[in-house]
């Protein structure tokens, strides 16, 4: 019986680190473009600058990423793939559907405020002129699970509580309260907030307390 090339692993090893570095480096561009973005603006983010500011040529940025439209979206979609993960695992082990969701919309606020940066550029930033919404949604993509796993989460909700609220509806609401809350606490940090830990647990309370009342007639 043959053996195996003694040189095999080695080729396996330098595959891996090749792969490694693409991936190191696709990081490290991101992560330049998100610094410009939040220091400058878009207008000021170009192709040169990240090239710059990593000490790579132009010419190598290219071989990533089309253009700087091509990517601010992959910065929005990094950011909903680290917020699918941490909402998706928020709350699994919670007795009743009700918690649950709550463990859900606690894990989107810890979310953006543990990731300001990443937040102001996904969803409070006015890119829509770069980058479409509907690219965004495409059916099937972490935006469309991130919208799914909340609306399953709140159709629970609702079922659990004999409600006969629309869970879409009932879902945007909620991520209009969770959005309003964390870009508020972003975008104001010298205002006078009361203790933050409190804030954030009563307006989970009042908003969610709206499950369990029945629609006014």
């Amino acid at each position: 019986m043959l053996s195996s090339s003694p040189f095999r692993g080695t080729q396996m090893s330098i595959v891996e680190r090749k792969e490694r570095h693409k991936e190191s480096l696709r990081q490290e561009i991101l992560d330049a473009a998100r610094e410009i973005l939040l220091a400058k603006g878009y207008a000021y983010l170009s192709m040169r600058r990240i090239a710059e500011r990593i000490e790579y040529s132009p010419t190598t940025i290219y071989l990533y990423f089309k253009n700087k439209d091509d990517i601010l979206y992959h910065l929005c979609v990094e950011t909903l793939e680290r917020q699918f993960e941490a909402l998706s695992e928020a709350g699994i082990s919670q007795p009743s559907p009700l918690l649950r969701l709550r463990a859900a919309l606690r894990a989107y606020v810890d979310f953006g405020l543990s990731e300001p940066d990443r937040y102001k550029i996904t969803y409070m930033a006015d890119l829509s002129r770069y980058v479409s919404t509907a690219s965004i949604l495409e059916q099937g993509g972490v935006a469309d699970k991130l919208i799914a796993l909340m609306c399953h989460r709140v159709h629970e909700a609702l079922v659990a509580s004999g409600s006969n609220r629309d869970a879409k509806c009932v879902f945007q609401a909620l991520w209009a309260h969770c959005h309003g809350m964390v870009s508020l606490l972003i975008g104001h940090p010298d205002f006078p907030w009361t203790v933050r830990e409190t804030l954030i647990e009563t307006g989970l309370d009042l908003s969610l307390a709206g499950l369990l009342v029945k629609e006014i007639e």
